[in-house]
């Protein structure tokens, strides 16, 4: 495998990492965790557990050092959900609509397109949001992000919450003008921090993470924007259409 491979192997374990840790942890160290840090937490994941819809904007940038060379991705994705199953995320990395994945949940098929390589392949659509954020980080590890995989479970705030042995308040800083809480998170496999909104609504505006592994270290800054609650979208956000010259595939020819 060449060396930019293993810097993109590096950088697509790092949300399964994130999330697969957090799940299979447990809160430890209760008197390291801020309370207030805590109460955000259980704010941000009782108001998307109640969302019936979403809309977000994300931009994500992740930057790679490792095997003596150094690398920045970038992509934009936008999401839509509407519960219990309808999802839609579409990609594009690195300025070219023609790469990333899109990731579509009608209800009834959940449809994975890989742009790049012209290849779809359907199944059984998950019946819940919790199933589905599960499926998600099969499908798109980085492109699923921190936020998603965890507010699409069932219990939100104890989820992004598990594994983490402290945690700390910041202070109130503007993200995109945006007044917003700043609180950092340590668990054993990494550290992340989390932005979110001090007025209005608490959505999330900013996640980072950093993840060191035997390939080297990566880091990556989630940005959401543009953030819209229970304004159902539109039928044909949830539809696939093939596009002519796709091929419906059992499995990926090629994933990369």
């Amino acid at each position: 495998m060449s060396r930019n491979r293993n810097l993109v192997k590096l950088t697509l374990g790092v949300s399964l990492t994130v999330v697969c840790a957090a799940r299979a942890g447990s809160l430890r160290a209760e008197d390291k965790l801020d309370k207030k840090v805590v109460e955000i937490c259980n704010k941000v994941g009782d108001f998307y557990k109640n969302a019936k819809s979403l809309h977000t904007d994300a931009t994500f940038v992740a930057k790679i050092d490792g095997n003596g060379e150094k690398r920045e991705i970038n992509a934009t994705v936008v999401y839509d959900l509407e519960r219990p199953n309808l999802f839609s995320l579409k990609a594009q990395a690195d300025g070219d609509a023609q790469k990333g994945p899109d990731v579509i949940s009608d209800g009834k098929q959940l449809t994975v397109y890989r742009k790049a390589i012209k290849q779809y392949t359907q199944e059984d659509a998950p019946k819940s949001m919790n199933e589905l954020s599960t499926k998600l980080l099969q499908v798109s590890p980085t492109l699923a992000g921190s936020l998603f995989p965890n507010v699409l479970n069932d219990e939100p705030a104890k989820t992004l919450l598990d594994g983490v042995n402290s945690c700390s308040y910041v202070g109130t800083e503007k993200v995109d003008g945006t007044p917003a809480h700043h609180m950092k998170f340590s668990q054993d496999q990494f550290d992340w921090e989390m932005w979110v909104a001090s007025e209005g609504k608490p959505f999330v505006l900013r996640m980072t993470r950093t993840v060191g592994g035997d390939n080297g270290k990566a880091t990556v800054d989630e940005t959401y924007k543009k953030w819209t609650v229970d304004a159902p979208a539109a039928k044909e956000v949830f539809t696939f259409t093939p596009p002519k010259d796709a091929t419906k595939v059992e499995e990926f020819k090629d994933a990369n």
